[in-house]
């Protein structure tokens, strides 16, 4: 319960939720915070799930941080309920 409340806790600082076919992209803005807290959930969920791809991508000029979760059939439904609000996601 704890690792969901964290995750949620996360996610809500998203500022963008995009989806992709095979997952989402979420947009953070760059602080120390932000980064800290997504690698904490990259390092737990590569443990819990084996099969996500994580792509962490640093735009130039300190711009937004890009968290993209990915995976194989599935994984949308995966990451709508155990990691994020369902809120935000399409």
């Amino acid at each position: 319960m704890r690792r969901r409340e964290s995750n949620l806790d996360l996610f809500r600082e998203a500022e963008e939720v995009n989806e992709l076919s095979d997952g989402y992209a979420f947009r953070f803005s760059d602080t120390r915070e932000q980064l800290t807290a997504i690698l904490a959930l990259i390092s737990i969920e590569r443990e819990c799930a084996p099969l996500l791809t994580f792509e962490l991508q640093f735009a130039p000029q300190r711009g937004p941080l890009w968290l993209r979760i990915r995976g194989p059939e599935g994984v949308k439904a995966y990451i709508k309920n155990g990691l994020s609000s369902p809120r935000r996601l399409t």
